[in-house]
């Protein structure tokens, strides 16, 4: 049982590996061969410049990039956990904690000391899953590009 599982992992991991090389094969690395060979459905070529794109080079350039992405993950999840708590807070907390998000800063110009307690109503009706209260209290708020359902209950806009 446990050599199937591992297997599937290491499958699943080569699987990843491949997936990664290719989707960057093209983008600005110089490599368009998987990206041909997969129009002219061409297997045999395709798995070819699969195979030859698997540099080290290469292979640290996505690491980099992977690794970026992690940071930047991170480090959004921290602003959002900052603002997520800030709006307990007050309006002030909520404001200062904004003040350095381009998205943010565009929704508080509509936010004030009046209307934040609405806007904290909203935020909770997200996290409950109850978007036809947040849609309401959006359009009151005067938050007009509202969708609804954003990233951990925050709104897209």
């Amino acid at each position: 049982m446990r050599k199937g599982v591992i297997v599937g992992i290491v499958a699943l991991l080569l699987v990843g590996l491949v997936a990664s090389a290719f989707a960057f094969s093209g983008k600005g690395l110089g490599n368009d061969a998987p990206r041909e060979a997969l129009k002219n459905g061409d297997y045999g070529a395709w798995k070819n410049a699969i195979v030859s794109g698997l540099t080290e080079e290469r292979f640290n350039q996505l690491r980099e990039r992977e690794s970026l992405s992690e940071q930047n993950r991170v480090q959004m999840d921290e602003r959002r956990m900052r603002i997520e708590e800030s709006m307990e807070q007050g309006y002030d907390a909520w404001k200062a904690a904004v003040a350095n998000s381009p998205r943010e800063m565009k929704m508080a110009e509509k936010i004030t000391q009046e209307n934040f307690d609405a806007f904290v109503q909203m935020h909770k009706a997200l996290q409950s899953g109850d978007t036809e209260t947040a849609k309401k209290l959006a359009e009151e708020l005067g938050l007009s590009g509202f969708r609804g359902g954003g990233h951990r209950g925050f709104p897209k806009w």
